[in-house]
């Protein structure tokens, strides 16, 4: 049986860990490598990593200077031995049977990479989970239940890399979220992560999808992601923020030589993410600051090719657009007093 990798980056999450690492621990394929990279952790999680490693054999810890999520990952797949890869953030969860159907997937399709469905679970900040002692490594009780744990239909796709590009650009069935994804060694090592900075999942989903000559895609919801209170819309901006542009803009320029009548549809993504950035900033307090950051998001949204984007866009996104160009603060309030793109 093949070896499967998880590779799990650890930082200041001592609240949500135990229960992360119980989960993966509790998979019905066990045939698992776990890896704890601590990214320099300030708190407890150095602690709880260790004592983790010294219950299971199968785990492994890493301690290392904090250097940011897409460092820790690509550590973790240097220093892995497994045939496939997979990700976790240790603020999550995944289902007991996440492994062994992803892993069934990749090898009877024969397929360089799978995608499994995701769902956001809302947290209050207040709500811990196993902060303390650790406990027995079994999937937790009582507390989320997945779709997945009684027997149901589910449906697959099958997508070349051009097709998967597709879909990630115009229809979200593929999502740009490593967590969600199993992958063959081979490619993982071929496609590091972008570092010193966040959202590295954007260009390297993309990456990973040109590289698969297969991606598979189930509507199974295998992991279970959490939005913590005071988190995306309503949280602090700050100069990291801009990472996500910087993303997707580097997704745009890539496709203009890899797939270049995907060029549009990318451009749009990245003219829709600066409206949606200016959007948030317009739900904060009026600071100095965050006025010349959505001064800046502005003329990002400006600099795009805007005939691109018009060219693969609907009426009323055409509407919208004309009408940020022209007066984005107004757009962008009626859009928050309208809820839309919350």
């Amino acid at each position: 049986m093949s070896l499967i990798s998880i590779i799990i980056p650890v930082y200041n999450t001592e609240k949500y860990l135990n229960s992360c690492v119980e989960s993966v621990a509790g998979q019905t394929f066990d045939n698992l490598e776990i890896i704890l990279v601590d990214d320099g952790s300030t708190d407890n999680c150095p602690a709880i990593c260790d004592e983790w490693a010294h219950r299971d054999s199968r785990i492994r810890v890493i301690h290392k200077a904090n250097g940011g999520q897409g460092e820790a990952r690509n550590i973790g797949i240097e220093k892995s031995h497994g045939d496939y890869i997979g990700f976790v953030d240790s603020d999550d969860t995944i289902s007991p049977f996440m492994y062994e159907r992803l892993y069934s997937l990749i090898v009877s399709e024969n397929a360089d990479m799978v995608q499994c469905a995701m769902k956001k679970v809302n947290q209050s900040a207040d709500e811990d989970s196993h902060c303390g002692k650790i406990i027995s490594p079994h999937p937790p009780q009582g507390t989320l239940s997945f779709p997945g744990e009684v027997s149901q239909d589910y449906h697959i796709k099958t997508y070349t890399p051009y097709e998967a590009v597709k879909t990630l650009l115009s229809d979200k069935i593929i999502t740009s979220t490593c967590p969600s994804v199993l992958i063959k060694a081979e490619i993982a090592e071929k496609i590091p992560f972008d570092t010193g900075m966040i959202n590295e999942d954007v260009m390297w989903i993309y990456r990973a999808l040109r590289e698969s000559s297969k991606t598979i895609v189930t509507d199974e919801i295998l992991y279970a992601y959490y939005q913590r209170e005071g988190s995306t819309m309503n949280s602090e901006y700050n100069e990291k923020k801009f990472d996500a542009l910087k993303a997707h803009r580097m997704r745009s320029d890539a496709m203009k030589s890899d797939f270049p009548d995907l060029h549009p549809l990318a451009e749009r993504g990245y003219a829709g993410t600066c409206m949606y950035h200016y959007q948030w900033l317009c739900r904060l307090e009026d600071k100095p600051e965050y006025r010349e950051f959505r001064r800046r998001l502005h003329g990002m949204f400006l600099s795009s090719d805007l005939k691109a984007v018009y060219s693969v866009t609907d009426l009323k996104y055409k509407i919208w657009y004309t009408a940020f160009k022209l007066l984005p603060s107004l757009t962008c309030k009626i859009r928050n007093t309208l809820r839309i793109g919350l």
